[in-house]
């Protein structure tokens, strides 16, 4: 797989440093830019130069689901992984319907990063196989 452009949108510095340093050390991508909520993220100024949004759930002000709803009314192309720790709060449905194409826990995010992007760049799905489908 071909280098990507990687932008990191998570409100924990920690988490974004780290995942940043796994990214370009061990996968050999680019990370082009971090945001802490989604506000930060919707007025990046490079974020259609991204191939891929890695984004938090969680955030303040504008989480990441709203966040992707409103980017992708832009740019239905991009290609967004949902990245969270919540994995009791967060739906299949809903992550599918605001246009994520993938999703990875936190928790196992240094194992399952690669595949959810190799996943999404040939045009598939990632999703952990114990998600709830619905909050119903």
């Amino acid at each position: 797989m071909a280098s990507l452009r990687i932008i990191i949108v998570d409100d924990n510095e920690i988490f974004r440093k780290g995942i940043e340093f796994y990214i370009t050390s061990m996968l050999k991508h680019h990370v082009i830019g971090f945001a802490e909520n989604g506000d930060q993220f919707l007025n990046l100024p490079n974020v259609a130069e991204a191939d891929v949004i890695l984004m938090d759930i969680e955030m303040p002000n504008i989480n990441g689901i709203e966040a992707i709803k409103k980017y992708l009314w832009w740019n239905r192309e991009m290609k967004a992984i949902a990245v969270t720790s919540y994995e009791e709060s967060v739906y299949l449905s809903e992550l599918i319907g605001a246009g994520f194409r993938g999703c990875v826990l936190k928790k196992n995010i240094y194992n399952e990063l690669s595949i959810a992007l190799e996943n999404i760049m040939r045009g598939k799905i990632y999703f952990p196989e114990n998600i709830k489908i619905s909050k119903d």
